[in-house]
């Protein structure tokens, strides 16, 4: 069976780490699906598709990643996404995803490690506040954010949300 594996990874964090491995372990083969793949540059989605694609090809390899864009309707969203990869079963732990493959597919919820300490949005609002956020990222992916300055584009974005 070919599992789809669902997110923003807004950045890659060891919580989908340990949501992909275990995945593998139960799966024939997994793909990756980058949510909001045309969207960047904002507080929600500061880092590009690229820039995802990359975070998550360096800590597993041997891993098909494709992009999904947002989309007007919900129904266009899914069939985009059946067009694009075929897939027997969804893992998300998003209740809209649910709702959008109900009936065309299987939906389970992911092995999460503590989603309460490794969520993407509070990572993000950590690294906006210049608190200690690289615990919960793999090593190889806190150290490409500083590559490309992602902390400080962060910071930037977040600022630039306050402003009225």
């Amino acid at each position: 069976m070919k599992a789809l594996i669902l997110a923003r990874f807004q950045p890659f964090h060891l919580g989908h780490l340990h949501a992909i491995e275990s995945a593998r372990k139960k799966f024939d083969e997994v793909v990756i699906a980058v949510g909001s793949s045309n969207k960047k540059g904002s507080k929600e989605n500061p880092f590009s598709f690229e820039e995802r694609k990359e975070m998550i090809e360096m800590c597993i390899p041997n891993v098909e990643v494709v992009g999904i864009e947002d989309m007007e309707s919900d129904e266009d969203w899914c069939k985009n996404i059946l067009q694009k990869v075929e897939f027997d079963v969804v893992i998300s732990s998003s209740s809209w995803v649910k709702k959008c493959f109900s009936g065309k597919r299987e939906v389970q919820a992911p092995d999460l490690l503590v989603p309460e300490l490794y969520n993407g949005t509070k990572i993000r609002e950590k690294m906006a506040k210049g608190e200690e956020w690289k615990e919960f990222v793999p090593k190889k992916v806190s150290k490409f954010i500083k590559k490309i300055d992602g902390e400080k584009r962060i910071r930037k974005l977040a600022e630039k949300d306050l402003e009225f």
